[in-house]
């Protein structure tokens, strides 16, 4: 992925890696009033320490050294197994008004999106660049109320104080922590600190109840404990960045010389807030924070129901064909309940289809990756997989399978039409539209992550939930117009061999 898309191909480095699991608390939820008596507050940091004086011995050692080794997307499954570092996934968009479906309707022939006209970006939003941080249903926090002097004035009731009230105070912190499982008092998401603290009983609760994750909170931190997920990682980091990290977190939280030389590594310790900067940019380390961000992950599910809410909860879309028998035959019984749950508890959405099921978030803020979204990217992997739709969707009174095989010279007429049509109108990167491999890849790579498509060997297969992002079902034997366009005679052959 060129360094140009890297910011746009994200929701921004400073949401998706803000949040933060893992740690060395134990039980359901720990609420430690202030840091530990025998851990003092920020410390200097020395920042050329001997590489093997920090974590010998240890297990943070122990996993640095396999991180040292692995390839790079072992490292990162490596990491979040052992941290449960990433925020939340959920497709955006909602569906056309009107219009809806019930669960055995196929995403094939359902309701679609509704985007745009012309190119599908979001349109009148901003950018959401690595500085900007995410908002988190702000507009849904309680007015402050102004503080009045006057003995003769009524006393008013504080925020919270009615039952709706506090029903969207829990909802909004829960929300926060699902995006954001590292939450600071002096951090991006500060303002949402005092919620967590609040309400940090029924948060610890009903984490714990729901999903199985342990909730830690301290004076100036919340940091919700995640399970280990594939195909999850900190951007911008590989094999040597995080092996850095565990190494510089273990020195941090036993009060030992670490090196945090490594840009990415000093970086996410400064956005973590686990460095400090003090007179003459001297940096200080918050020893206590640092410790509460050792490795430990939620432990596995027990059961079908921990196993299915965390993909609902975490993934844009479970597929039945996906889960295993008794996990598919406890969501189609609690299909509907799971859909009230995560309801009350992230404001999430519930899509039932033939296929599966998918939680929306309707303000598109719970995922760390968007789409529909702004920049190249986005834009140009939404038309892209509305085309392969048009071309490979089932008719009605056809099967409707989960997937279907793409055609490998569909994607790249598809792509090189798109690219004809909109990139340079569209302002799109100049290095993607002279390098259509690169651009085929990162295009690929992010409906991947979106989970609209899924890997068949060396092709590539089109998930039944990328019908929901291309117009409703027309049914057109013609060839395509593009200059890229094969005959549609010589694609059904492909498809048939």
């Amino acid at each position: 992925m060129c360094d140009m898309e890297q910011r746009e191909y994200t929701t921004g480095v400073e949401e998706a890696s803000g949040g933060l699991a893992g740690g060395r608390g134990v039980g359901a939820g720990q609420l430690i009033a202030d840091a530990p008596a025998d851990i003092p507050g920020p410390v200097p940091v020395v920042t050329a320490a001997p590489a093997d004086a920090a974590g010998a011995g240890g297990r943070a050692e122990q996993l640095a050294v396999q991180l040292a080794v692995a390839d790079p997307v072992a490292a990162h499954d490596l990491f979040t197994a052992a941290y449960g570092l990433y925020g939340a996934r959920h497709f955006g968009g909602v569906l056309e008004s009107g219009r809806a479906a019930g669960a055995g309707t196929s995403w094939w022939h359902g309701p679609s999106v509704r985007l745009p006209v012309g190119l599908r970006s979001r349109a009148g939003r901003p950018a959401q660049g690595p500085r900007r941080a995410r908002r988190i249903a702000a507009d849904a926090l309680p007015p402050a109320v102004p503080a009045r002097r006057g003995r003769h004035r009524k006393p008013e009731h504080s925020p919270g104080s009615t039952p709706q009230e506090v029903a969207v105070e829990r909802r909004t912190a829960a929300r926060l922590l699902a995006a954001h499982p590292l939450v600071t008092a002096n951090g991006p998401h500060a303002a949402g600190f005092p919620l967590v603290r609040r309400h940090a009983d029924w948060l610890a609760e009903r984490f714990l109840t729901v999903l199985g994750y342990p909730l830690t909170i301290g004076h100036s931190y919340a940091r919700l404990h995640k399970a280990g997920l594939p195909g999850r990682g900190l951007p911008g980091f590989g094999p040597a960045g995080y092996a850095a990290l565990v190494r510089a977190l273990d020195a941090l939280a036993d009060g030992r010389p670490a090196q945090v030389e490594q840009p990415e590594v000093r970086q996410l310790l400064d956005r973590w807030r686990v460095l400090t900067w003090g007179e003459d940019d001297a940096p200080l380390a918050d020893r206590g924070l640092a410790r509460a961000l050792g490795p430990l992950a939620a432990p596995p599910a027990d059961g079908p129901a921990l196993a299915v809410r965390r993909r609902l909860a975490e993934t844009p879309v479970v597929l039945l064909d996906e889960l295993g028998a008794e996990e598919r035959a406890w969501l189609l019984e609690h299909q509907w309940a799971e859909a009230e749950l995560f309801a009350d508890f992230l404001g999430l959405e519930a899509e039932v289809r033939a296929e599966g099921v998918a939680l929306l978030d309707p303000a598109d803020e719970l995922t760390d990756l968007a789409l529909p979204g702004s920049g190249t990217l986005a834009q140009a992997a939404l038309l892209l997989v509305e085309r392969l739709v048009e071309e490979l969707r089932p008719l009605p009174e056809e099967s409707a399978p989960p997937a279907v095989l793409i055609p490998d010279a569909l994607i790249d007429g598809a792509l090189g039409d798109i690219t004809d049509e909109y990139g340079l109108a569209a302002g799109w990167h100049r290095d993607y539209l002279a390098d259509l491999a690169g651009f085929r890849r990162d295009a690929l790579d992010l409906l991947y992550r979106m989970q609209l498509i899924a890997p068949a060997g060396r092709a590539w297969l089109l998930r039944a939930p990328a019908a929901r992002y291309a117009p409703p079902l027309e049914v057109q034997w013609g060839p395509g117009s593009g200059r890229h366009s094969r005959p549609a005679s010589e694609a059904q052959q492909e498809l048939t061999v």
